[in-house]
């Protein structure tokens, strides 16, 4: 079996030899290979018994028996016996584990007279069994191109004892064809009967023919935490046209990646009506904080989906809204043999231009910012304007209620035969008998009758 983890490495960088290393576990114990490569009855009994082969094309093959150890100790004696024949100590950059096959895969680098190496560790110990290696290593301008024959030669170093397991030949990736996502963030090649179906903001899906294989970059799904009080009052208040564009789930936040993949998958499936996804997870490895390659499966039988991701996730923000990012790779069981590889090619085919998603999402948080700043500014008048309504009714009525006041108070003085007089030359105003008030204003000048209209409070009433 062929599969190109050499080219896999050479042109992803560090996201590659994270996803290479999973890829690994994956294909040799999902296609039931494991065995095959590290056979515990092709080695002898007694514990610590290495080989040394080189591989004509270039690099060194160790394997070995490693005793009835724990996969922790099996380990750490295979990469001794590393140490030993590279002459310099190694550094593990990468690491996955097979906890349902107790395996262990690792990804090592090492430097030495300024030659630097590459290699690939292979560990295998069941309870109760003999563990057993593999390391297959070169140097580092090389490994690309002799990590594949290596691993070809290796299976056929350790044919098992026992009945032989069964092998999927996998067909050569179909050509590609390049296609630029139309917002310039990117690019991602696709062969001719797959669909694209996401091209853009530096995310890209595409789909195998009649759904044999699915291959998704960078994809975002948003969770609504129920526990966030902001959340709970959309949740109480939203109404169903806001429901309805809401494009998330209700869902609990984790910083835990593997479970929080499993349960937004989960969630999306109970959100379309399907039936709950069988979602059993075979490997997984931290890869960073709150992220993680894993590989596994997707339902059972015939009908599995055999599986590699990388997931990250990305905290609430204060309305209780995360997001999961993922990236996988996906191939029914049926398909394996005809489109492993072509998945694998096409994603591999992915470029992004991190400049253009940089800017794009800068002027996104622009537009939302600007945005954010009108919608400020419009509440702000808004509420001026309406301070301004409720200040010009509240002096109106104010206005209104005084001038009722005025009129009860010139009532009652009529009623008590009573007036109010204003001496015009000092403003003084005085409430007088009404037959004196008239003898006042008619004999001086200086005194005038005051209407209602010009009572004063605090003097008149």
């Amino acid at each position: 079996m062929k599969f190109s983890l050499g080219d896999l490495y050479r042109r992803r960088g560090h996201a590659a030899r994270s996803a290479m290393i999973v890829l690994l576990v994956v294909l040799l114990a999902g296609c039931c290979l494991w065995g095959a490569m590290l056979p515990r009855a092709a080695f002898a009994a007694s514990g610590g018994t290495f080989q040394v082969t080189a591989n004509p094309g270039g690099g060194t093959i160790v394997t070995g028996t490693l005793g009835r150890a724990s996969l922790a100790d099996a380990t750490a004696a295979l990469m001794r016996r590393v140490h030993t024949q590279l002459g310099t100590r190694p550094t593990v950059v990468q690491t996955a584990q097979n906890t349902h096959d107790h395996s262990v895969a690792l990804l090592f680098t090492a430097a030495r007279s300024g030659a630097s190496f590459t290699g690939i560790a292979l560990v295998t110990a069941s309870p109760g069994a003999q563990a057993a290696g593999a390391a297959l290593y070169d140097t580092t301008a090389r490994f690309h191109t002799t990590v594949d024959p290596m691993l070809q030669r290796l299976r056929g170093m350790t044919t098992p004892a026992t009945a032989s397991a069964p092998s999927i030949k996998l067909a050569p990736a179909e050509p590609l064809t390049t296609h630029a996502f139309p917002d310039g963030t990117g690019s991602i090649g696709v062969p001719s009967d797959w669909s694209l179906n996401v091209a853009g903001g530096g995310s890209a899906q595409a789909s195998g023919p009649s759904g044999s294989a699915q291959v998704s970059y960078n994809m975002h799904f948003m969770g609504l935490d129920p526990s966030n009080p902001r959340a709970q009052m959309f949740m109480r208040s939203a109404s169903p046209l806001a429901r309805q564009n809401f494009h998330g789930i209700v869902l609990p936040y984790t910083s835990d990646p593997v479970a929080a993949w499993k349960a937004m998958y989960e969630g999306l499936a109970r959100q379309h009506g399907l039936a709950q996804p069988q979602i059993q997870i075979t490997s997984s490895t931290p890869a960073g904080a709150s992220a993680a390659n894993m590989s596994g499966t997707l339902g059972t039988g015939s009908k599995a989906i055999h599986f590699i991701a990388y997931v990250f996730v990305l905290p609430p923000d204060p309305t209780g809204l995360w997001q999961l990012s993922d990236s996988h790779m996906f191939v029914t069981q049926a398909n394996i043999g005809r489109e492993a590889q072509t998945a694998n090619a096409v994603l591999n085919s992915v470029r992004i231009n991190f400049g253009a998603v940089a800017a794009q999402q800068s002027a996104i948080r622009q537009m939302f910012q600007q945005r954010f700043e009108a919608d400020i500014a419009n509440d702000r008048a808004q509420d001026a304007a309406r301070q301004a309504r409720t200040d010009e009714a509240l002096a109106s009525d104010r206005a209104a209620q005084e001038g009722m006041h005025k009129q009860a108070v010139a009532m009652e003085n009529y009623s008590l035969d009573r007036a109010v007089v204003v001496n015009a030359s000092t403003g003084q105003h005085s409430t007088l008998d009404s037959n004196f008030a008239d003898t006042l204003v008619r004999d001086n000048p200086n005194y005038q009758k005051v209407p209602a209209a010009n009572l004063l409070r605090g003097v008149d009433y």
